[in-house]
């Protein structure tokens, strides 16, 4: 199937809005205090972990957070 140049420019176009909105929305989580991702993070880690079957792999995340824990730089 042609794709025409029309098409191009629209897919061009689309992925500039999208990588603006990518670039925003990173802006925005990096001004976020460290705990506050942290939290965050953690939060997108639990609600995934089922799904994820984090305990066949190797790059389970909870050692990663209990030493922010420790160092005070993340409470649950």
């Amino acid at each position: 199937m042609a794709v025409s140049e029309r098409d191009r420019d629209f897919m061009r176009k689309l992925g500039q809005y999208k990588r603006v909105s990518h670039e925003d929305a990173a802006a925005l989580h990096r001004a976020l205090p460290l705990e506050e991702r942290l939290r965050r993070s953690w939060e997108l880690y639990l609600a995934g972990r089922e799904s994820a079957r984090l305990s066949a792999r190797e790059d389970d995340p909870s050692p990663f957070y209990e030493r922010a824990r420790r160092r005070g730089l993340y409470r649950p």
